[in-house]
């Protein structure tokens, strides 16, 4: 089997990503690291405000005078979904990413010793290691994802996965790159890919010994073919056959002869071809043991789909539950409102009605009185009456 160098199979990177900017000149201006600084901050916010924050560093530099500055900065691309979800990744877990690129340079080592022979369960195990960082970080994604109230559909999430993959298992400027969180478009494996655990070690076609001494030309004579025995006399005259010394004579049967011992070749022949029978049941183990684990990634997608679109569904039944109790409450504001209003024209009809009733008392007793006045005036009246008579009898008699 033919060792392929990890240089050979790395990652390629479709992505643009963003240069280094150079140190300012002077005392003019920020440090390099306190660019850098900032400029990788872009990537830390929120997908929608990137554009102008960058416009705004860019103003600012360009209003320092750093010119060369600002345009790097002016040119800074605005990453799509799938970079800036593994971005804040590397922003907000920046101990999962590490972990993540040591079990990525523990699995390139393990790589190394397996292609020359040595180490095959080291290899089993930095993979399966890998693995399980790599889905403790999906897992986190999936979270974040959720928290930021973005929809984690199946292609986003497997075009995360593989840009962890691609860059945790690619060159070095995809590790710096990832571990800054300064990606601006999503990377993909080329050729046989890096590292996966379906291509870690490809298997070569086994060739038994058979194969492989009947391919390889020996420097041996080929042996002489063996010399038929002489053809019997022909019998003479009459009949006799003439024994003589040249008679051919009766050959007693040979005793097989012993197997010859395998050579060293074939010794090592027969052992790298166990030895590779072995490491193709290894992969072949490996492989189902990866397409088990895809299996399983593939059910915790359509189950985290599903309940995201359960979620989703909840949730509009809440906000539709929400908007009828405000309406409710409304309602109710409203009722509360027309009672409090009902209570205060009753309270005034109220008073009203008992003001009614104190100036009805107030006239009947003005009437009490005016009537008793008009019996005090009317007998008054009858005694003058009275009077009037007898002086006008007294005036008579006299």
């Amino acid at each position: 089997m033919v060792a392929i160098s990890p240089r050979r199979i790395a990652a390629s990177t479709v992505a643009s990503r963003p240069k280094a900017p150079s140190r300012p000149g002077g005392k003019r201006g920020p440090p390099g690291d306190e660019l850098l600084s900032r400029q990788r901050g872009l990537y830390a916010l929120p997908l929608g405000a990137f554009t102008d924050a960058r416009n705004a560093l860019a103003k600012e530099l360009k209003a320092k005078g750093q010119t060369k500055e600002a345009k790097a900065t002016q040119q800074l691309k605005r990453p799509v979904v799938t970079a800036w979800a593994v971005n804040q990744l590397a922003h907000r877990a920046p101990e999962k990413v590490e972990a993540l690129l040591a079990a990525a340079r523990t699995l390139e080592g393990a790589h190394r010793k397996a292609l020359s022979g040595l180490g095959p369960q080291a290899l089993k195990e930095a993979n399966r290691a890998f693995q399980q960082t790599l889905d403790a970080l999906m897992t986190e994604a999936h979270g974040l994802l959720a928290t930021e109230g973005r929809a984690v559909t199946s292609e986003l999430f497997r075009q995360a996965e593989e840009t962890l993959r691609a860059a945790a298992l690619g060159t070095e400027e995809d590790r710096a790159t990832l571990a800054q969180g300064m990606l601006t478009q999503p990377l993909q494996q080329a050729g046989l890919g890096a590292f996966s655990p379906l291509t870690l070690m490809g298997p070569s076609a086994p060739a038994t010994p058979e194969r492989r001494v009947q391919e390889r030309p020996s420097n041996r004579r080929a042996a002489r073919p063996p010399v038929p025995p002489a053809p019997p006399p022909p019998p003479a005259r009459g009949g006799v056959v003439l024994k003589g010394p040249w008679s051919p004579r009766k050959e007693e049967p040979r005793a097989p002869a012993p197997p010859a011992p395998p050579s060293k070749r074939q010794r090592r022949e027969e052992q790298a071809a166990e030895h590779q029978r072995k490491r193709t049941e290894e992969l072949h183990q490996r492989r189902r043991e990866a397409e088990q684990q895809a299996k399983q990634t593939q059910a915790r997608l359509e189950r985290t789909a599903a309940l995201q679109q359960r979620r989703r569904e909840l949730k509009q039944q809440a906000e539709r539950a929400e908007r009828a109790q405000r309406g409710a409450t409304l309602e109710v504001a409203r009722a509360q409102a027309y009672l409090k209003s009902a209570e205060v024209k009753t309270l005034r009809m109220r008073q009203a009605f008992e003001q009614a009733q104190a100036a009805e008392r107030e006239r009947a007793e003005a009437v009490e009185l005016a009537r008793t006045q008009a019996q005090a005036a009317e007998q008054a009246l009858e005694q003058a009456r009275r009077e009037l008579q007898e002086v006008e009898e007294s005036l008579r008699e006299a």
